[in-house]
């Protein structure tokens, strides 16, 4: 695309929403004909002003991506063209596109496979288990090459064990990102989610915040790991965990969880804390855009971190950054690409040798009071 570079300038404000749009486009998650969202829809998802979303459709409509047609919306005018192409392909599921996650995680793995001449067939479940299964089985049809998984309420043994066996069986390799099943004998290639947890919450510790309450998603192993190493570092510490200052969520009830009326339950559980940890950040941004609208402010009155370094917060509050353990997105994804093409060209080679971990990284945010 000829605008590319020129988009790739971070400092534009509709790069977001390009990207987000293109990847979504590009990699066949939205397909030809498929109706975008409203542009009002556009302006509340992403929080920018109507001038702003119109601006990141005028591009992808010059590139050919979309169509407008008055009165009736906006359209993906675009034809991957993957199952006409006949060319190698791998697959790939995703659980859900996260608006700053999936565009980069994909180009990592897109800028891998370009090179070797390899399609992608995305497919994304939205943690639904039943889609899990009716897309195994739609590769177990295609002559795909090889999977890149990102698991299903990966925290639970999966019920579909049995496509991944089926494809395993017939020598078609398989590698997990973010998380994998505990009941499945696969490679990954994953954060290392519970040592960043135990590291972010040191920091909070070492800056004298004891009474630490934090937000967590159960049914995905990340959460289950990013808790584990909060429990282990405030237990190394000889510091008590309140359950009651802990939510929990999931994929079904996250709508519930973050309401008006549950948020405002959960802040009065958790006003004696100084600190608080979050799943993501866009968790992070969620809480806070409530909390300041109970005149609470970060970090005065509550230090936050999280995960994933994707910097909300600049959008609309310029002096403030997340302390955040940062995610590899891009690099994620390559690896993950080159790990299952070793495993492609070399089916004899050890699974164990494709399974990676990256190492701690903690951005430098201002999101912690140092109250000792």
């Amino acid at each position: 695309m000829s605008n590319e570079k020129t988009l790739m300038n971070e400092s534009l404000k509709y790069v977001k929403l390009y990207n987000w749009a293109r990847t979504l486009i590009l990699s066949g998650v939205m397909k030809n004909g498929d109706k975008l969202p409203s542009e009002h829809m556009l302006q509340k998802k992403f929080g920018y002003s109507r001038q702003t979303v119109r601006t990141a459709l005028d591009v992808l409509e010059h590139e050919g991506l979309i169509s407008r047609v008055r009165g009736s919306g906006t359209f993906v005018s675009y034809e991957t063209g993957i199952s006409k192409s006949g060319r190698q392909h791998i697959g790939l599921i995703m659980s859900y596109f996260a608006d700053y996650m999936f565009p980069q995680v994909y180009e990592g793995i897109e800028s891998v496979m370009h090179d070797r001449g390899i399609e992608i067939d995305v497919t994304v479940t939205r943690n639904n288990l039943n889609d899990e299964a009716v897309y195994l089985e739609r590769f177990l049809n295609s002559n795909v090459c090889g999977l890149i998984v990102e698991g299903t309420r990966s925290t639970f043994p999966n019920p579909n064990i049995r496509y991944y066996k089926e494809l395993l069986n017939r020598g078609i390799p398989i590698i997990f990102i973010h998380n994998h099943y505990s009941n499945l004998e696969c490679s990954s290639v994953e954060m290392a989610d519970a040592r960043c947890s135990y590291e972010l919450t040191e920091q909070l510790i070492e800056n004298g915040h004891e009474r630490i309450g934090g937000i967590f998603k159960y049914d995905d192993l990340q959460g289950i790991e990013r808790y584990r190493g909060f429990m282990e570092c405030m237990s190394d510490h000889n510091l008590p965990i309140n359950d009651e200052c802990i939510k929990w969520y999931s994929t079904k009830d996250l709508d519930f969880q973050f309401s008006k009326k549950s948020l405002s339950h959960f802040l009065k559980q958790i006003s004696e804390c100084t600190a608080l940890m979050t799943y993501n950040d866009e968790i992070a941004e969620t809480f806070i855009e409530f909390a300041e609208t109970r005149d609470m402010h970060i970090p005065d009155d509550l230090s936050i971190v999280s995960f994933d370094s994707a910097a909300f917060t600049d959008n609309d509050n310029n002096d403030l950054h997340l302390t955040s353990a940062v995610h590899p997105k891009y690099e994620l994804g390559r690896r993950a690409a080159r790990n299952l093409l070793r495993m492609i060209e070399n089916p004899q080679s050890s699974r164990d040798n494709s399974s990676y971990r990256f190492p701690v990284s903690i951005s430098n945010g201002n999101s912690i009071r140092d109250i000792r």
